[in-house]
C-alpha cells in the first residue's frame, strides 16, 4: 500500500557551536529608525560651554558630572511635575510604547501632534534634562519619564514620513514597527569618544577612536577617581624594607670602615718604624759631627796605644797602656723620640674618617664635654702624644693601648663582632619547594614573598647623617625603587644634589634589577652633613623606560616614601623616545589595556531530519540452484543473573570523663661574663764600678681570661582541669537479604530453502535473491538560537595570582640547602682557594659544622736579655728565634744594650729580619736602645745572626708580634671547606630522598585522584582567570576589591558596617558577578616564554598531575573570551564608556558607531534559518530483498581474463589461453520426497 504521510519528519539537533565575527555596520543613522538621535544642527545645550567635543568619553562625562551641579531642571524636578505638565499625554503614549501595548489611531494622530509642535527649544530642553539625569543619577523616575517622552515624539516623527525604497531597504516594510523598538542614543559630543559632527576640534585622534584595544583613550576608574597614593600599611612595608636594607648598608659600612682604619694603621706602623730608625741614624751621625775634633784626638791616641801593642806582651802590660788612653770629653748619646702610638702621625697620616672612628674606639674624654653631635673635628689639635684636643674638649688614648698589636687587636674583636651581626641577618640562598598535590612547585622565599607585597612604583629614600652609626660613619643616602618587574633590566642611575656642602652629581651603570627592586644602598657618601636642598634621581630601564624623583628639603633621618611614576625615556629635545608619553601624577592614566571587544558571537546549532530512504549497496546475495532442498537454523540464547545484598547494625557509645594535665613553662635567662686581664711589664738595671759591672734588664708578659656563664632558670607550673563530656552515637546499617533472580531464553531460526518444482510441472531454476542495504538521505540545516557580545582580556602569566595565593604551611615545605660555591657574593665561595675566613665561618653557621678551632691571632712572644761577654770577639754569633708553629713573625721590637771593650768607637751588627745585616754604632763607653723591624716570611726557627766590634759583653731581647701564617690559613680554609662541602652533600642527598618519597606518594595518588581533580582543577582554573578578567575591567582594583565591611573577632561582637560604601560596593559586586557568563568562558593558554624571561625556567619545570591544569601553570599569556549576559550589553557598554553602573531602567545607548552596530544586530530575531541546507547520506543497518530473482549470462564456464600482450609478461608459456571448463545445460530433476529434514524437526515446522 502506498502512502504520501511526510508529517512526521521530526528533527534533530546535531550539534552547536559559536561563530565569532564582527558585526555588520548598520545602516546611515540618520535614516535608521532604529535609533534616536539628538539633532546635531540648530540646538544648543546647557553643556556646551563645558564640554570639549575632542576630549576622551572619560574625561567628557566627568565634565558632565561637575556640570550637573550647576544645571537648574525647572519644570523635571518630579515625575508628579512631568505628568501634570505641558507634556502629559505624550508621556502616556511614551509609557505604552515602552511596555510594547498596541497604539490606536487617535495616539499614533497625537503623536505625529505633538513632534510636529514641540519646538528645538523644547527638543533640547528635553535633551538637556536626560543628559543631566544620566549624568547625575539623580532621579530614576524623571529619567524614564523623559526617555518615554523622546520615544513618543520619535515615532510621531516616523509616522510622518513617507516610504521609500532606501528607508525600506534600512528599516523593513513597517517604518512604524522599527520606530516601536528605537533605542536613544547618547550624543557623542557629549558622552563618547571623539565627535562625529561641526566643530570636532583637532584633540587626540585616537580619543575619536571606539573603546577597541590600542585604541580607546578611556581614562582611570571613575570609582577610585583619586591621585595614586600610597596607603599607610604600603608605606609601612616600604619603611620596614628600607630600615632592613639601611642596616645591613650600616653593618657593612661599619665593617669595611674597620677594614680602612687597620690598613691606614698598619701603613702608618711601617712608616714609623722606617722614620724612627731613620732619626736615629741622622742623630747619631749629628752626635757624631758635633764630637769628632774630640773623637778624633781619642782615635789617634787608641791608634798610637794599639800600634805599641805586640803578640808577647802580657794583659797586665796591654791594659796599662789603655790606662793612658783618656776618656774624650763628650756627653753620652742619647736619642729621644715620639711613642708607638701618637695623634701626630694619626692627624697627619689617617683619613678624617678613620680618625673619628680610632677616637671613638681607643680615646676617653679627659677634658671638656662631648657635644651632643659629636666631637668637632674641625679644631683639631695635637696636645701631646697621646692626648687630642678636638675643639673644647680634649681625648687621651686609654692606658690599656700602647702598641699597634694592641690596637689591632681590639679592631679584630670588632670586626668580629660586625661580621657575625651580617651572618645573622643574612639568611641563606636556599631554593624552597612546595607539596602542591604531591608536586614538588619552587615558591618564593620569604624575603621575596615579603618584597611582593611592596606596592610597584613605589621608593623609599632616607638620608643618615655623618657620625649616626659611629664616631666617623659618613653621611650617605639609601634609595630603592620597587618596579613592576625584574624582566625590566639592568638599569642605570644619575643623580643631582645640594647640599650643604656643595652640588653633587654621580652616576651608576649595570645595576641588577632583583626582587623587582633598583637598589641604591649607599649613595650620596659624605657630600652632605645636615641636609639636603634638593635632590633629583632618574631611573632608566632598558625597556626604554625611565623613573625620575625631584625632592627638596630633605631632612636627615627620616623616611620618604611615595609612587614614582615611569614615563618612556625622553631624547634631548625633551619628547618621548616612542609612543604616547605617560601623564604625571595627578592626570588620567589611559586603562582598560588587554581588554577588546570583539565583536558578535552567535550561537548556531545543526539540525538534521529525514529527507528520504534509498537503496545502498547490495548486503548479501542467496542462491538455490534449482532442485534444491536447502535449510540453516540460528540458536540465540540470553542469560542473566540478578544479586542484591544489604546489611544493618546500630552501635550507641556515649563517654564522659575528666583529664587533668600538667603543663611545665620553661623560662630561661642567661647571663654571660667576660673578663680579660693583660699585663706587661719590664725593669732595667745597670751598676758599674772599676771592678764589676753589672747590667740587668727583665720582662714579664702575664694574660690571663676568665668566663663565667651562669644559667638561671625559673620554672612555672600551672595546672588546668579540662572537663570533657562526650556522646558519641555511631549508626551502622547491616541486613542482610540475597535475592538470586536467573533467567534464560533461548529462540530457534530455521529456515528452508525449497527449489524442487514441486508446485508447478516446469523444471525448476537457479533462484538468487539479492539482499540491499537501506540508506537515508538527511537534510541539514543551521538555525541561529542566540547571540552575545564578546569581550577579549590578554592575561600574562594567569597562574601567577595562584601561585602567589596558594599558602602552604611549614610541613609542606621542602627546602632544597644552598650551594656554598654557587652563591651570590657577598657569600658565594666557588673553591676553597678563593674563599675567605669570613665566608667559611657563614656556611659552617648554616650547616651546623664544627670547625677546626683557630689559634689566637696575633700574638705576642716575650724573649727576655741574655748577657753575653764577648770580649771584643769579632765572629760571627748565631741566636734561634722559634716562632710558633703556624705562626709567622708581623712586627719586632728590638731591644738591646752593649758596652765598650776597649776605648774607641764599638758596633753592633744584628739581622734585620729581612734577609740583610743592619749596624748600630755607638761611640760611647754603653747604649741601650730599641729598634723595630717589619720581618719578611720569618717562620719557624730563625737564625738571628749578630756581631760585635770592640764590644765587651752584649744582651739582645725581642718583642715579637706573630700572627697566623698564610700557609696555615689556606690549610685551615681548605680542611674547613671540605668539611662545609660534606654538610651540604649530606643535606643535599637527605632533600633528594624527601623529593623522591614525595613523588612516589604522588604517584600513588595520581590514579586515584586524577577523575576527582579534574573538576577541581577547572573550577580553580576559572576563578584566578575569572579574578584577572574582573581587574582589567577595574584596572586600579587594589583599592576597589577587598573591602572590609565586617568587624569583630568573635561572634559576640561580629558586626555588618552598614554605610553608602557598602550599597555601591554591593552594586558593584552584583554587576560583576552577573552581566557575564563567566561559566563558560573559553581560555586558551600560550607557553611560558610570552611571561617574564626571569621565570621561564621555574615556570617550564612546574607540573601538576593534571595536563591540562599543567598547562595553566606554565601559562605565559591566556587569551579569554567571555560574552555579554543577554540584557546587560547596554550597562555594560556605558560601565565600559563611563566606570558607572547603570542604575535601572532603559539604558541610553553612547553614540559609538561600532556599538550601534552591534545593538542594531542584537535585536534581530533568532531562530531563523541561516543559509542553505544540505543532503548526507547515511547507512543503516537495515536490509531489503530486492522484488525479482537476478541472474548472470557468461559465455564461459570459469571466466579468463587474456593479456593483450604476452611479452609483457617474464614467461608467457604460463598464461592461459583456453579454459578447460564447459558450459553444460544440466540441471537436477525433482524427488518425490517432501523434505529431507529430520523427523523432529518436520514435525514442528508442518
Amino acid at each position: 500500500m502506498a502512502t504520501n504521510d511526510t508529517t512526521n519528519n521530526a528533527s534533530q539537533t546535531l550539534f552547536r557551536f559559536v561563530s565569532l565575527r564582527n558585526p555588520q555596520l548598520t545602516e546611515t543613522k540618520e535614516k535608521n529608525l532604529g535609533f534616536i538621535h539628538r539633532p546635531q544642527k540648530g540646538l544648543t545645550s546647557f553643556f556646551d560651554s563645558y564640554i570639549n567635543p575632542a576630549d576622551s568619553a572619560l574625561t567628557k562625562f566627568q565634565a558632565m558630572e561637575r556640570a550637573s551641579k550647576s544645571f537648574n531642571p525647572t519644570g523635571f524636578e518630579t515625575e508628579l511635575k512631568i505628568e501634570e505638565g505641558g507634556y502629559a499625554e505624550i508621556l502616556k503614549i511614551g509609557r505604552k510604547i515602552s511596555k510594547q501595548e498596541e497604539l490606536t489611531a487617535l495616539e499614533e494622530s497625537a503623536a505625529i501632534n505633538a513632534y510636529q509642535s514641540t519646538s528645538k527649544d523644547q527638543v533640547s530642553i528635553l535633551w538637556d534634562n536626560l543628559m543631566y539625569q544620566t549624568a547625575s543619577q539623580n532621579n530614576f523616575y524623571v529619567k524614564e519619564a523623559v526617555a518615554h517622552i523622546l520615544r513618543a515624539l520619535h515615532f510621531g516623527y516616523v509616522c510622518t514620513l513617507a516610504s521609500t525604497d532606501e528607508l525600506v531597504k534600512i528599516n523593513g516594510s513597517d517604518l512604524k514597527a522599527k520606530a516601536l523598538e528605537a533605542r536613544i542614543v547618547l550624543p557623542m559630543k557629549f558622552f563618547g569618544d571623539g565627535y562625529e559632527g561641526e566643530g570636532s576640534g583637532t584633540g587626540n585622534p585616537t580619543s575619536r577612536q571606539p573603546f577597541t584595544v590600542g585604541k580607546s583613550a578611556i581614562g582611570d576608574d571613575p570609582i577610585n577617581e583619586t591621585k595614586a597614593v600610597l596607603s599607610v600599611p604600603a608605606k609601612e612595608q616600604l619603611k620596614a624594607e628600607g630600615e632592613k636594607i639601611l642596616e645591613l648598608t650600616n653593618l657593612n659600612l661599619e665593617k669595611d670602615s674597620l677594614n680602612v682604619l687597620k690598613s691606614e694603621l698598619e701603613k702608618v706602623q711601617k712608616i714609623y718604624q722606617k722614620t724612627r730608625n731613620k732619626a736615629y741614624d741622622e742623630a747619631y751621625k749629628e752626635y757624631l759631627a758635633a764630637n769628632q775634633p774630640a773623637l778624633d784626638r781619642y782615635r789617634a791616641q787608641l791608634k798610637e796605644i794599639q800600634d805599641q801593642i805586640t803578640k808577647e806582651m802580657t794583659e797586665q802590660e796591654i791594659n796599662a797602656l789603655y790606662a793612658k788612653l783618656e776618656e774624650p770629653s763628650i756627653p753620652p748619646f742619647v736619642f729621644t723620640y715620639k711613642d708607638e702610638i701618637n695623634f701626630g702621625d694619626f692627624k697627619e697620616m689617617l683619613s678624617l674618617n678613620s680618625l673619628k672612628i680610632f677616637v671613638d674606639k681607643f680615646t676617653a674624654l679627659t677634658s671638656g664635654q662631648k657635644p651632643e653631635d659629636g666631637f668637632d673635628f674641625t679644631k683639631i689639635s695635637v696636645v701631646s702624644d697621646r692626648k687630642l684636643q678636638l675643639g673644647a674638649a680634649v681625648v687621651s688614648i686609654t692606658d690599656e693601648f700602647d702598641t699597634y698589636p694592641e690596637v689591632f687587636e681590639k679592631i679584630d674583636e670588632e670586626h668580629a663582632a660586625k661580621s657575625q651581626s651580617l651572618y645573622n641577618k643574612t639568611p641563606a640562598q636556599e631554593q624552597t619547594f612546595a607539596s602542591l598535590g604531591g608536586i614538588l612547585v619552587p615558591v618564593a622565599d620569604s624575603f621575596t614573598q615579603y618584597a611582593a607585597k611592596v606596592t610597584p612604583r613605589s621608593y623609599y629614600l632616607k638620608a643618615t647623617p655623618q657620625g649616626s652609626i659611629f664616631a666617623g660613619s659618613p653621611a650617605y643616602l639609601t634609595f630603592y625603587y620597587q618596579a613592576d618587574s625584574s624582566a625590566w633590566g639592568i638599569a642605570s642611575a644619575k643623580l643631582l644634589m645640594i647640599s650643604d656642602v656643595g652640588n653633587f652629581d654621580e652616576s651608576y651603570n649595570n645595576i641588577e634589577v632583583v626582587d623587582n627592586k633598583v637598589t641604591l644602598a649607599s649613595i650620596m657618601v659624605g657630600k652632605f652633613s645636615k641636609y639636603i636642598r634638593n635632590i633629583q634621581i632618574k631611573i632608566y630601564f632598558n625597556n626604554g623606560k625611565e623613573a625620575s624623583l625631584d625632592l627638596s628639603g630633605i631632612e636627615p633621618n627620616q623616611a620618604y616614601t611615595d609612587v614614582l611614576y615611569v614615563e618612556d625615556i625622553k631624547d634631548e629635545t625633551g619628547n618621548p623616545g616612542g609612543g604616547i608619553e605617560n601623564p604625571k601624577p595627578g592626570t588620567f592614566i589611559p586603562k582598560h589595556f588587554g581588554v577588546k571587544r570583539l565583536g558578535i558571537a552567535d550561537y548556531l546549532k545543526v539540525e538534521q531530519s529525514v529527507h528520504a530512504y534509498v537503496p545502498g549497496e547490495v548486503s548479501n546475495i542467496e542462491n538455490v540452484m534449482a532442485s534444491e532442498l536447502r535449510h540453516k537454523s540460528s540458536v540465540a540464547r540470553d542469560y542473566s543473573e540478578i544479586t542484591d545484598t544489604t546489611s544493618e547494625s546500630i552501635e550507641t557509645e556515649k563517654i564522659s570523663d575528666t583529664t587533668k594535665a600538667d603543663r611545665n613553662e620553661m623560662q630561661t635567662e642567661i647571663a654571660q661574663e667576660l673578663k680579660k686581664e693583660q699585663a706587661i711589664t719590664a725593669s732595667t738595671k745597670f751598676t758599674y764600678d772599676t771592678k764589676v759591672m753589672k747590667y740587668e734588664i727583665g720582662g714579664t708578659y702575664a694574660n690571663n681570661t676568665s668566663q663565667q656563664d651562669s644559667t638561671k632558670q625559673a620554672v612555672k607550673k600551672s595546672q588546668e582541669i579540662t572537663e570533657r563530656a562526650m556522646e558519641r552515637v555511631l549508626t551502622k546499617i547491616n541486613q542482610e537479604r540475597v535475592q538470586k533472580i536467573i533467567k534464560e531464553f533461548t529462540e530457534t531460526n530455521v529456515h528452508e530453502f525449497d527449489n524442487r518444482g514441486q508446485a508447478s510441472q516446469e523444471n525448476p531454476q537457479h533462484i538468487t535473491g539479492v539482499y540491499r542495504w537501506v540508506d537515508k538521505k538527511m537534510k541539514n540545516q543551521i538555525y541561529n538560537y542566540g547571540k552575545r557580545t564578546m569581550f577579549e582580556f590578554m592575561i600574562p602569566e594567569p597562574a601567577r595570582l595562584h601561585t602567589l595565593a596558594t599558602a602552604v604551611s611549614k610541613a609542606d615545605m621542602l627546602t632544597a640547602p644552598a650551594d656554598p660555591r654557587k652563591a651570590e657574593k657577598p657569600w658565594g665561595m666557588a673553591s676553597a682557594q678563593v674563599a675567605t675566613k669570613d665566608q667559611v665561618e657563614y656556611w659552617a653557621n648554616i650547616y651546623n659544622v664544627k670547625l677546626t678551632e683557630l689559634p689566637k691571632s696575633p700574638i705576642n712572644i716575650i724573649l727576655g736579655k741574655q748577657w753575653e761577654k764577648v770580649d771584643g770577639n769579632e765572629e760571627y754569633r748565631h741566636r734561634t728565634i722559634d716562632i710558633p708553629v703556624n705562626y709567622e713573625a708581623s712586627s719586632v721590637k728590638m731591644f738591646y744594650g752593649f758596652e765598650r771593650d776597649r776605648k774607641g768607637s764599638s758596633t753592633l751588627y744584628t739581622s734585620n729580619f729581612a734577609g740583610g745585616m743592619v749596624p748600630f754604632p755607638n761611640g760611647g763607653t754603653s747604649i741601650d736602645a730599641t729598634a723595630y723591624f717589619t720581618p719578611q716570611n720569618v717562620t719557624g726557627s730563625y737564625d738571628f745572626v749578630y756581631k760585635c766590634s770592640n764590644i765587651d759583653s752584649v744582651n739582645i731581647a725581642f718583642e715579637i708580634t706573630c700572627k697566623l701564617s698564610q700557609a696555615f690559613m689556606k690549610s685551615w680554609i681548605q680542611e674547613n671547606f671540605t668539611a662545609i662541602i660534606k654538610a651540604y652533600d649530606e643535606a643535599y642527598a637527605v632533600f633528594l630522598e624527601k623529593q623522591k618519597e614525595l613523588q612516589d606518594k604522588a604517584k600513588e595518588e595520581e590514579a586515584a585522584n586524577k577523575e576527582k581533580l579534574g573538576n577541581f582543577y577547572r573550577e580553580m582554573e576559572s576563578v584566578i582567570l575569572k579574578h584577572n578578567c574582573i581587574a582589567y575591567l577595574l584596572q586600579d582594583y587594589l583599592t576597589t576589591l577587598g573591602q572590609a565591611f565586617t568587624s569583630g573577632s568573635q561572634m559576640s561582637d561580629f558586626k555588618v558596617i552598614l554605610s553608602e560604601n557598602l550599597e555601591q560596593y554591593t552594586a558593584l559586586a552584583k554587576f560583576m558577578e552577573q552581566a557575564f557568563e563567566w561559566s563558560i568562558m573559553d581560555y586558551t593558554f600560550y607557553p611560558y616564554y610570552w611571561a617574564d624571561r626571569k621565570r621561564w625556567q621555574e615556570m617550564y619545570l612546574t607540573q601538576s598531575v593534571d595536563p591540562l591544569f599543567r598547562n595553566f601553570l606554565q601559562a605565559g599569556m591566556a587569551r579569554v573570551i567571555v560574552t555579554v549576559k543577554p540584557g546587560f550589553e547596554d550597562a555594560v557598554q556605558f560601565f565600559m564608556s563611563t566606570g558607572k553602573i547603570w542604575n535601572g531602567g532603559e539604558v541610553p545607548v553612547i553614540g559609538d558607531p561600532l556599538y550601534m552596530s552591534i545593538v542594531d544586530e542584537l535585536r534581530k530575531p533568532t531562530g531563523e534559518a541561516q543559509g542553505k541546507f544540505w543532503i548526507t547520506r547515511i547507512p543503516t543497518t537495515l536490509t531489503i530483498l530486492q522484488a525479482k530473482s537476478v541472474g548472470l549470462e557468461v559465455e564461459q564456464a570459469l571466466p579468463i581474463f587474456r593479456e593483450d600482450d604476452p611479452a609483457n609478461c617474464e614467461n608467457p608459456k604460463e598464461l592461459e589461453t583456453t579454459s578447460p571448463f564447459k558450459l553444460a545445460n544440466t540441471q537436477m530433476q525433482h524427488g518425490g520426497a517432501t523434505s529431507t529434514l529430520p523427523k523432529e524437526l518436520t514435525t514442528i515446522f508442518k
